[in-house]
């Protein structure tokens, strides 16, 4: 029997922020758009991770601080890998990051409102009480309903949803979420084990 294990959702603007910067060859501050492809410099034992960005205007490259003289041996192998081959998910994960343009004095460009969500599995067990838990990371803060999120991703009527909101089945920690929360990075949602909620995601 397969186990029921959380599901981390990954929420990605569909337009990447861009950086607003001063160009050197445009002589005035233009958007440097997310190129998707990364920068890596091993130097012994010390790891630099760059994320490149380029001038919209005439494509001047500016490098975004991703890791900085840290030990390779510290640095996960699968995301290693995911430098060196320009994975478009880490892309996209570092480019949505505020923390890291707040750290890189980087000032960014106003965000679209879509998005969509990358999904993995993990491998922590949901909690006996609950039906399905999802952990939700939003590094870009897009301000986002929890009701509509779950709606959409879970291709299930709003109106249902509604109705989960309301009978108090989908919680955050030990709070009973209500229609219309929003979302916050690194919470946990959790969705309480319900019959009927079985039933409808079968009729879904």
């Amino acid at each position: 029997m397969k186990r029921n294990l959380r599901k981390l959702w990954l929420i990605v603007p569909d337009q990447l922020p861009a950086v607003l910067r001063r160009c050197p060859k445009c002589k005035g501050k233009r958007q440097f758009q997310n190129s998707g492809k990364f920068r890596v410099n091993a130097n012994g034992k010390l790891l630099d991770v760059w994320l490149i960005y380029r001038c919209s205007h005439c494509d001047t490259s500016w490098n975004m601080t991703i890791i900085e003289r840290a030990n390779k041996e510290n640095i996960n192998k699968s995301e290693y890998e995911g430098f060196l081959s320009n994975s478009p998910g880490l892309a996209a994960s570092y480019g949505s990051d505020r923390e890291l343009f707040i750290k890189n004095k980087a000032e960014i460009a106003e965000i679209k409102a879509g998005y969509h969500i990358l999904e993995t599995e993990t491998i922590a067990p949901v909690n006996e009480t609950a039906y399905m838990e999802i952990q939700i990371k939003n590094p870009s803060g897009l301000k986002l309903r929890a009701d509509a999120m779950l709606a959409g991703e879970l291709s299930v009527s709003r109106s249902r949803i509604k109705k989960w909101f309301d009978s108090g089945l989908v919680t955050s920690g030990r709070e009973v979420l209500l229609s219309g929360a929003k979302i916050v990075d690194g919470m946990l949602i959790q969705i309480k084990k319900e019959e009927a909620i079985r039933q409808e995601s079968l009729d879904v």
